[in-house]
Parts: structure tokens; C-alpha cells; sequence
């Protein structure tokens, strides 16, 4: 009984890590620099602008993204792997904001779109994406 018990325990908790995802972004400017881009919807083209907040996508990095990005699981690039970062900086930040939204793959492997978090609203997406490059000690192309 015990052993269902905990195993019922760790697929709740696996699904959570997978499918949870932070709130949206506070409206405050935080302490830290602040990135801005713009960018056009396919659909609407409406122009949105993008402000980067850090603490925001720590948290979503904290309840999504970490499955993945925390060791390097099926390729991600893990968050201290400051060379693998440094390559994917390469591209700029409305690009990689783009790939976190609609998916990727790569020649390390595949970012599945919206890294599997369906609440994850834009902006939590550019926030986590700003988190890990400055995490990881790099930034991305303008």
C-alpha cells in the first residue's frame, strides 16, 4: 500500500514539474536590467513590447523549465553551461523568445513549444528565457 502511495506521490510531482508555470510578470521595474524588444504577431500584427523581469522568470525557470534546463536533459542546454549558452546568444533576443514560444530544434535536440508550460504567457517566456542567459553569465544579440 505504501509503495502505490509513492508512486502516486512522485507521478503528481512529475506532472506538476511538467506541466506547471509561473505567474504572469509584475508590471514593477525591478533592479535589474531591463531588456526591451518588439515584436510583431504573424496573426495580429500588433506590435508587443517585451521588458525583462528577472525575478518573474526565476520563478518560472523554478517551476518549468528546470526539468529540463537544470542538468540538460534531452539537450537543453543546462543552466551553467556558460559555452553552450554563449552559442545560443548568438541569436537575438526576439529570436530565442520566438523559439521558446513556438519550439525548436536543434542540432543538441528539441525545445518543445512553450517548454510544455500551456499557461506560460509570452512575457513568462521571455522572462525565464532573460533569467537563464544572465544566469548563465551571458547576453544575447540586440
Amino acid at each position: 500500500m505504501k509503495k502505490i502511495a509513492i508512486l502516486t506521490l512522485a507521478v503528481a510531482l512529475g506532472s506538476f514539474f511538467i506541466t506547471s508555470c509561473g505567474g504572469n510578470a509584475d508590471k514593477k521595474a525591478t533592479s535589474e536590467k531591463q531588456e526591451t524588444v518588439k515584436q510583431t504577431t504573424p496573426e495580429k500584427k500588433v506590435e508587443k513590447t517585451f521588458v525583462a523581469n528577472i525575478e518573474n522568470g526565476k520563478k518560472v525557470y523554478n517551476k518549468v523549465c528546470v526539468a529540463c534546463h537544470m542538468t540538460g536533459v534531452a539537450g537543453a542546454p543546462a543552466l551553467k553551461d556558460k559555452e553552450r549558452w554563449t552559442e545560443i546568444a548568438q541569436k537575438d533576443m526576439k529570436t530565442l523568445h520566438e523559439d521558446a514560444i513556438n519550439g525548436f530544434t536543434g542540432k543538441h535536440g528539441v525545445m518543445p513549444p512553450k517548454g510544455t508550460c500551456t499557461d506560460c504567457s509570452e512575457q513568462d517566456l521571455y522572462d525565464a528565457v532573460a533569467y537563464m542567459l544572465k544566469t548563465a553569465g551571458v547576453t544575447a544579440k540586440e
